[in-house]
Formats: C-alpha cells, sequence, structure tokens
C-alpha cells in the first residue's frame, strides 16, 4: 500500500516494509480441534461472563448515555440543530458544537498540503518511484537517486524532532480557520497521526532498522524485484539505488553498534533470525534472485536495444555482487559481533519508558485504536471466552459439521488452492462483491515469488503493491508458493475486497494528493481481515453439504489465531511476560507450548506488528455493529461499505465520525 511519508526518515524504513500490505503468516494453530478441552477449562472454573458477541460494544455502550444524547451534539443544542448543521460529527472541535465548512479552498492549508505532498515523495527515489509515475503533473521534479538519509546520530534526530513539530505546529494553526469539510476530515486525520507519530522520538533506540519482519533487510530486496521500469531512466535508477545499498545498510549498521552501547541491542534469539535472513540472501551469488529477476524484467522492454540490455545486466551484475551481497555480509558480520550484548531479551517494556513507548506510539500507530492498552487487554481476554463459547455452540448443533472441518482442515479450500492466483482473484471478484460498492475491473497481475524469496519471506504468504496514485493499471499482487494453502482468504485479504479493492475504491474517488499518499495499517489491515471474513459465507468448500457452518468456523478459528498473537503481543510488550508466561498462557488456551519460543521471539523481534490484523479487525467490526444497532432495518451494507470505503485509511476515532454521519445521513 502507500507509503505514509509523515514519519521522519528514523522511522522511513520501517513505513516502506509494513505499508505493503503484506499478510503475515500465522502459525497453523487449530483453535477448533481444541474446542472441548477449552470449554471445559473456562467454564469448570466458575468464571462468569457477558455472552455478547466479540469484544465489541465495550466501549460503544459506554458512548450512548441514558438520556440518548448524539455523539457530537453541543451541549443545549436541539436533534434538529444536529440534524440541519453541514456536519456536526466532529467531535475533535474545541468548541464540541456545530461545525460550519468554508464553500472555498482555504489557500494556506492547500500550500501547507502541497508543500508536505512534494517533502513525502520526494524524501528518497523508493517513495518517489512508487508513489508517482509522472511528477510533472504535480509539479515536482524527481529527487537525485537516493535511498534516503538512514542517519540516526543525535544531531540527525533532533533535527527531523524539530521539524515534525514545526509541521505539527503549522497544521494545528488551522483548528478554527474555515475549512472546506474535505479539508476538514484531511486536518482531523492528520492531527490525531501526528498526536500519535511524534512520540517515535522519545527513544530513538526503540526503532529497530533490522528487525525480523519489517526490518531493511527482510524488505528492501522487494522493493527492486517489485520495481517498475517505464523508461531508460528507470533502468538506469535502478542500477544506481543498487550501488547504494551498502553505504545505506553500513549507515545503519553504524546504528546498531550505538544500540548496543546504549543497551538496546535485540535478543539473541531475534539476532539469530536476522543472521539466518542474510544467510538466505548471499547463499547463491553468482545466481543470485536479483539478478535473475532483473534479467527477465529487461528482457521484456521493448524501448532498449539488445545492446543496451546487455550493458544494463552486466551493470546490474556488478551492482549486486559489489554492493547488496556486500551489505548483507557487512550486516551478518555486525549481528554477530554484537549478539550477546543485549540487556533485555524480554519485550520492550522492560526498557526505562518502554511501556509508555508501546502504549503512546506502537500500540496506536499499528492496530489505529484510541482505546488504552489495558482497555484491549479486557476486550481481547472477554473476546476470547465468547469465540470458544460461540464455537462450542456450533459443535454441538451441527457436530458433524464440526468433526468434518477438523478431519478436514488442511484440505477445506483444495478446490481454490489448486487454481492460478489470478483465476481466484478473479472468481472472487466475480461471485463475492455484491455487498461492495461497485467498482470497475481493476487491472492488476499476480506473481509468484522467485525461490529464493520464498525462503527469504518465508513470513509473508502474499502482499498487494499499489500503483503510483497517477497509474492506476499497475496493481501487483505477488504470492508465496511456499505457503499454497488456504489461498481463498490470503487472496480475498490481497485483492478484492481486501488490499487492493480498497486502494483502487478510495482512489477512484479522487483524493487529494496528500490524502491520496495518506496510509493507516489498523485501517487497511483491519478492512482486509474483515472484508475477506465476509467472502466465506459465498465459499462452497469443495461443494461441502456443510459449507455454511465451515464458514463460520473458519472465521472462528482464524479469529483465535489472529487474537493469540495480538494477546500475547500486549501481555510480552506491555504487561512483562516472561517466555514461561507465554507458555503458561498457550496451556491455558488450550494449545500446545511447543511454539512458544518461537512466538514469543517473533513478538520480542517485530512489537506491535499482529495488532493490526487482531484489534483493527475487531475496531472494524465494532463500528459494523454500532451502526446495524443504530439504524436497524435503514442499515445498508453495501452505503455503509461505501461511506467507511471513500473516505480512505485514517485512525478509527477518524473512522467514527464518518459512520456517525453516515447514520445520521440514514435515519
Amino acid at each position: 500500500m502507500k507509503r505514509d511519508k509523515t514519519n521522519s526518515n528514523i522511522n522511513t524504513n520501517l513505513n516502506k516494509c509494513i505499508n505493503k500490505g503484506k499478510t503475515k503468516r500465522i502459525k497453523k494453530l487449530i483453535a477448533a480441534s481444541l474446542i472441548t478441552v477449552l470449554s471445559f477449562s473456562l467454564l469448570g472454573c466458575g468464571d462468569t461472563f457477558s455472552y455478547k458477541y466479540g469484544r465489541g460494544l465495550y466501549q460503544l455502550d459506554n458512548m450512548q448515555k441514558a438520556d440518548d444524547t448524539i455523539p457530537g451534539l453541543a451541549p443545549g443544542s436541539s436533534e434538529d440543530d444536529y440534524a440541519s448543521s453541514s456536519d456536526p460529527l466532529n467531535p475533535q472541535l474545541p468548541s464540541g458544537g456545530i461545525v460550519n465548512y468554508a464553500d472555498e479552498d482555504n489557500e494556506e492549508f492547500e500550500a501547507l498540503m502541497k508543500d508536505y505532498f512534494k517533502k513525502a515523495v520526494t524524501s528518497d527515489s523508493l517513495s518517489y518511484h512508487y508513489t508517482i509515475k509522472d511528477g510533472s503533473t504535480y509539479g515536482i521534479e524527481a529527487p537525485k537517486a537516493t535511498l534516503g538519509d538512514a542517519s540516526a546520530d543525535d544531531a540527525a534526530v533532533a533535527k527531523q524532532k524539530k521539524e515534525e513539530e514545526e509541521f505539527y505546529k503549522k497544521l494545528t494553526s488551522f483548528e478554527n480557520e474555515p475549512l472546506t469539510k474535505e479539508e476538514r476530515f484531511t486536518y482531523e486525520c492528520m492531527k490525531t497521526e501526528y498526536g500519535i507519530t511524534l512520540h517515535m522520538f522519545d527513544n530513538k533506540y526503540f526503532y529497530e532498522p533490522f528487525s525480523p519482519m519489517r526490518g531493511v533487510q527482510a524488505n528492501l530486496p522487494t522493493n527492486f524485484t517489485d520495481f517498475r521500469f517505464d523508461n531508460k531512466s528507470d533502468v538506469e535508477l535502478y542500477i544506481n539505488l543498487m550501488n547504494q545499498m551498502k553505504e545505506y545498510f553500513d549507515t545503519l549498521i553504524k546504528f546498531e553498534y550505538e544500540k548496543s552501547d546504549a543497551g538496546y541491542f535485540m535478543a539473541d534469539e531475534v539476532a539469530d533470525v536476522v543472521i539466518k535472513q542474510c544467510d538466505d540472501f548471499i547463499a547463491d551469488k553468482e545466481n543470485h534472485f536479483l539478478i535473475q529477476t532483473f534479467d527477465d524484467a529487461i528482457d521484456g522492454l521493448d524501448f532498449l536495444t539488445a545492446e543496451e540490455k546487455e550493458s544494463f545486466k552486466e551493470s546490474d551484475r556488478e551492482a549486486v555482487i559489489n554492493s547488496a551481497i556486500p551489505a548483507f555480509e557487512d550486516l551478518k558480520k555486525a549481528i554477530k559481533e554484537l549478539k550477546g550484548t543485549a540487556t533485555n531479551d524480554k519485550g520492550i517494556c522492560n526498557y526505562e519508558g518502554g511501556k509508555d513507548y508501546y502504549a503512546d506510539y506502537l500500540f496506536p500507530i499499528f492496530s489505529g485504536s484510541s482505546k488504552t492498552v489495558s482497555e484491549e487487554i479486557q476486550l481481547m481476554d472477554e473476546r476470547q471466552k465468547n469465540k470458544i463459547l460461540e464455537l462450542s455452540v456450533l459443535a454441538a448443533s451441527n457436530s458433524e459439521a464440526y468433526e468434518y472441518f477438523t478431519k478436514n482442515y488442511g484440505t477445506l479450500y483444495k478446490k481454490y488452492d489448486n487454481m492460478k492466483a489470478s483465476e481466484l482473484v478473479d472468481y472472487i471478484f466475480d461471485n463475492c462483491m455484491e455487498d461492495f460498492p461497485d467498482l470497475d475491473k481493476i487491472n492488476y497481475k499476480a506473481k509468484y515469488l522467485s525461490k529464493p524469496l520464498e525462503t527469504i519471506m518465508d513470513g509473508v504468504l502474499a502482499y498487494y503493491m499499489s500503483p503510483p496514485i497517477d497509474d492506476e493499471d499497475n496493481n501487483l499482487i505477488y504470492v508465496n508458493g511456499a505457503h499454497p494453502t488456504d489461498m481463498w482468504v490470503t487472496l480475498a485479504h490481497e485483492g478484492c475486497p481486501g488490499h487492493m479493492y480498497q486502494n483502487n475504491y478510495f482512489q477512484s474517488t479522487n483524493p487529494s494528493p496528500v490524502r491520496a499518499i495518506q496510509s493507516n495499517l489498523g485501517y487497511m489491515e483491519g478492512w482486509a481481515v474483515y472484508s475477506s471474513y465476509s467472502t466465506l459465507d459465498k465459499c462452497d468448500f469443495g461443494g461441502s453439504e456443510y459449507a455454511s457452518t465451515l464458514a463460520k468456523i473458519s472465521q472462528i478459528n482464524s479469529d483465535l489465531g489472529y487474537l493469540l498473537y495480538g494477546r500475547i503481543d500486549m501481555g510480552v510488550n506491555y504487561e512483562g511476560w516472561s517466555r514461561e508466561d507465554t507458555k503458561n498462557y498457550l496451556v491455558k488456551s488450550g494449545y500446545s507450548s511447543d511454539a512458544a519460543d518461537e512466538v514469543y521471539t517473533t513478538i520480542i523481534g517485530d512489537p506491535g506488528v499482529y495488532l493490526s490484523y487482531s484489534v483493527s479487525y475487531y475496531e472494524m467490526e465494532e463500528l459494523r455493529k454500532y451502526a446495524e444497532e443504530q439504524l436497524g432495518s435503514k442499515f445498508d451494507v453495501k452505503e455503509y461499505h461505501k461511506a467507511i470505503l471513500s473516505c480512505g485509511p485514517c485512525q478509527f476515532s477518524n473512522l467514527k465520525t464518518v459512520v456517525d454521519e453516515y447514520i445520521l445521513e440514514n435515519r
């Protein structure tokens, strides 16, 4: 998905790798097969809990006071005032009252947004290349070929912090200025996001450029394998950037030594994962996958002569051998040398200030939620009980379907797993989109990762690569052929109605450039999980007579898997769980503790990463239930989805105002 350049360079690498719509591999934890153990464990302990479905309406219940006050209505105002205003649904206004939008654009605000957009897309060449195809459309020149400034010394970080704070000050100067409706929503979204992202400067050492899932070494290679060649200049740019990789890595490696000296180097178990990634990358130097993929791409370019193709191939080979491979060799050497210097082999909360950093930055930036971590923990624990109870009811009411699910778990989607990726994406688009607003057929390509990348990106099932905002036809979906099962849910998540559909629908609304490049991981992953689940009732599971029940069981099973990782993430990184605590939680939840060490290493290596797949989905689900309760028979799922999609990625507090407006307009 689009890279969000709101953050400073200290966080640039994180953004490059998390905003591509990647589906991370959740282990095949078959919750359904353990339902008997789980049910007796929970109910036999004398626990009492609400039978309310999901984590759901706890916060919303608190919002609805006894006097049925409408959210956003100014004290002393009548419902008629509320309904007649141009937009009374902005609770973030300082007055708490009715909004009067400007009829014309605010020139100063538009100028600030234009400057923001320009800075965002020109901070490095990859951001520019993947965000816009023709800079002249926006009055922007391509930046000098650069991977960006990776410096993280005190002076560089202080400069970045000052620049971000100055922008935030300029932004919030428009709090009481007249803005159009679109400008006001852009303002509120950016203000909310910046209020969170400024916390990344609380401690620069909490930033880990080489984390196993979000790190440069895990994701930068795909920025090259996915590179688009529109002309000869693009080929030259590619080789230039490849030649910069060693220097870029060396700057970040220097920061690793600084982190070690300050007592913030990664745990040994995490270091081992990074070392393994480096080994996979440098395994076949002469026939390296970056050489192979480049050669294949060059052969298909009709604007190059045969001589130019051979020349570029040789230049690329030299760049890979002399820059890319040495970059990973340098990284491996440094990580091996620094291994053993960690002062903390547990969650981030075990560092001074780490708990606040997780609560103020990591949790909201990855989940998109405005709830506190403690609130989410309570809700997630409740949700687990409710989901297990729901699964128990399904198992009791249709034992044959439940038994079919457990016996055929690995082959439930066999019919669809045997399809080519593009065939399945098209099938879902043609047969499962009736609840979503109409959209013209999306032009895309579905490709499979090369064999070396299958290993390097073993934690990735598939990912969606969005096209530049001025080139809607270059959508890409990459599939990891090493994980060929459960492709229905995977491609519904990455394709339609998930990431690809969401991005293309939003871009079809012709958003302003600054909104077009804004991305919120919580919104995007929350939507992809939520919308992919909605397709399950259209799946016939190979013609099974139990299809409708299998769809429900499959969703609950998947939900429990995401929930498990999300809850452990908060337990480890906020509550301070040890490895033993994690094992105990797994056993208490009815699972084997065999996977505890691997799960724990994943969570401490990339704190917060699974919140986007659990908490964010629950936020999406919560908003849907809220709208249904408010509108009853007047709720229209297609119109609701239109409202959710038209506003684009944002924090859920901002999305709530959109849902409130949809409710008001349809009462």
